[in-house]
């Protein structure tokens, strides 16, 4: 990913603009790859300001398909931190900006779980599920909002 992806204009903007970049090699007996398990490469592990965990990306991705991850450990950072309004947008972010990526139906999911979080209404759970089977009705994410359609139903 280093001679093609994170050269890319595009996703050197969006790393500068969101995150603290840090590349270890992985060839040096290094701790932080004992901490996070790191076992193949590339891996993009997104942490919180405490250094936990969020989100994780494993393997070569292009540009174009590589800057839907970023938005999603973006929005999985915020998710993680609790901070649901701002995880919400972000989601929304990446279903609307990345439609036909395989990420798309996660950030559809989470977006709703986020917003009845930081709202307390359940509607948006409904608005979820009309949506993922409108738009992704083989979907792994739809067959994860059942539990809602069962407590509410």
């Amino acid at each position: 990913m280093g001679a093609v992806t994170y050269p890319s204009k595009k996703v050197s903007d969006y790393v500068s603009e969101y995150f603290v970049p840090w590349r270890i090699p992985f060839d040096t007996a290094n701790n932080l790859l004992r901490r996070y398990n790191v076992v193949w490469t590339p891996t993009t592990i997104f942490a919180d300001r405490k250094g936990t965990e969020c989100y994780r990306v494993v393997g070569y991705l292009p540009p174009d398909v590589f800057i839907s991850y970023l938005a999603m450990g973006n929005a999985e950072t915020a998710f993680g931190s609790h901070n649901y309004p701002e995880a919400a947008e972000l989601f929304d972010t990446v279903a609307s900006d990345h439609p036909e990526s395989c990420l798309a139906p996660e950030a559809m999911y989470y977006r709703a779980v986020c917003r009845a979080k930081a709202t307390g209404d359940d509607a948006h759970l409904d608005e979820a599920v009309a949506d993922l089977e409108r738009l992704f009705p083989d979907s792994d994410w739809l067959l994860r909002t059942r539990p809602w359609i069962n407590e509410q139903g």
